[in-house]
């Protein structure tokens, strides 16, 4: 009998709510609630199975143990200290704070050495990091030239593996020209793997067990020599935000979104019985409040369609660096706040190809916002004119447009309280 009174509020509601409000009875609204806790969890594991994150080696927090010079040995010609007058000031915005961290701290490796042609320096731990397939792709690296002023006629990264018999060389030469590190600073980013062209293999190396890299710069001839080093980690190895955090993320959003449901249901049933009483009119809570519950079928219909056109969104690939940036918009998507400016070029153009695919995708779920609010403020009005017969139309209009507005600004400022900490 519930289930035809629910589908009665969709196609001939008057009829359904003359009986809601006659013989009030919560399992409808109950069925309701399950309905839509279940297709809202369903549209957000359909936005997050399309979701990718980059993971960096060190993990952002950590990256700046590999400027830090306690953790580099060179020869006895070069001087390795820190420089916190000039570093790499590459900053992330970080949604959950609402403020900005510095990736890499505040200082750069300083490298000096005096009267040669060569600085070579180790990183001895890189923590064993895994650049196969699955791993890591992409060594980063960040650097600015001080002295000379030009760049050095060779450049070398050797990467070891267990053991310094067992090794791979790179020649970046060419890429720290591109990089435009003369006095300034240059990224470079160099590519790793089994896949990867340019490296050169001693012994027997393993791309899963990368433990320990040199890098070593020569010069055409003897002089003094300075170098910064701004940022060194490994990137380009992406994971599922699900797949360790699926107990979690069901667990999540079950709370989340009860909780929306219920509090959804009870202050749109309190507005319509505040104006109600305000008009003088007398009411009972049951009956409404079991006739609000009903007429919020129209979010079952709302999360179901919002469901399917998840399913259609093309993979996102967020980079390290804007991950943390990420948020809600107001209806349910995910989106990196327009105001903020991602410093690397290349993670600004991830963000922007992103926002550019989910389009179409924010566009549905904007109408489908408006359309539900506006189709619970008629099915409101039905019930106020059902339950109070002396009003004309377009006074229960009023009070059903009134009652959904006057919801929908109570949840806006319930939202803004929880993310400012409030609540």
């Amino acid at each position: 009998m519930f289930l035809n009174d629910i589908v009665q509020v969709i196609y001939s509601p008057k009829k359904a709510f003359k009986k809601i409000l006659a013989e009030p009875k919560y399992l409808g609204v109950i069925l309701i609630f399950i309905l839509f806790v279940g297709l809202q969890i369903g549209y957000e594991y359909a936005q997050f199975s399309k979701v990718q994150v980059e993971t960096t080696s060190p993990a952002p927090g950590m990256m700046q143990e590999n400027n830090n010079a306690t953790n580099w040995v060179s020869g006895d010609n070069v001087v390795l200290t820190n420089n916190f007058d000039d570093y790499y000031n590459n900053s992330v915005y970080v949604a959950s704070f609402f403020a900005s961290y510095s990736l890499f701290g505040n200082n750069s490796l300083q490298v000096e050495a005096n009267d040669t042609d060569t600085v070579t320096l180790a990183l001895s731990n890189t923590s064993n990091v895994d650049c196969t397939a699955n791993g890591f792709q992409n060594l980063s690296l960040t650097m600015k030239l001080v002295e000379p002023q030009h760049v050095p006629s060779n450049a070398i990264l050797t990467l070891y593996s267990i053991n310094d018999n067992d090794f791979y060389t790179y020649d970046f030469t060419s890429a720290l020209q591109n990089a435009n590190a003369v006095n300034q600073w240059g990224n470079l980013t160099i590519p790793l793997g089994p896949e990867a062209d340019g490296w050169t293999e001693t012994g027997i190396p393993s791309w899963q067990n990368i433990t320990s890299l040199t890098l070593q710069l020569t010069y055409a001839d003897s002089q003094d020599i300075t170098i910064h080093i701004g940022a060194l980690f490994f990137r380009g190895q992406y994971i599922h935000l699900l797949q360790d955090n699926l107990f979690d993320f069901l667990g999540t959003f079950t709370i989340e979104f009860t909780m929306q449901f219920l509090v959804t249901w009870l202050v749109l049933t309190a507005m319509i019985w505040l104006i109600l009483k305000g008009l003088k009119r007398p009411v009972t809570w049951k009956p409404i409040f079991v006739a609000a519950g009903f007429a919020m079928v129209v979010m079952v219909i709302r999360a179901l369609v919002n469901l399917v056109v998840a399913t259609t969104l093309s993979p996102m690939y967020y980079p390290f660096d804007a991950a943390y940036g990420v948020v809600y918009n107001i209806f349910g998507a995910l989106s990196y706040p327009p105001t903020v400016v991602l410093p690397v070029a290349e993670s600004a153009a991830a963000i922007n190809s992103i926002t550019t695919s989910m389009t179409v995708f924010n566009a549905i779920l904007t109408a489908m916002f408006i359309v539900s609010y506006v189709w619970l403020a008629a099915l409101v009005a039905v019930v106020v004119k059902e339950a109070k017969p002396e009003f004309s139309t377009f006074k229960a209009i009023i009070v059903g447009g009134a009652s959904v507005v006057a919801t929908i600004l109570i949840l806006l400022l319930l939202v803004v309280l929880r993310v400012i900490g409030f609540i």
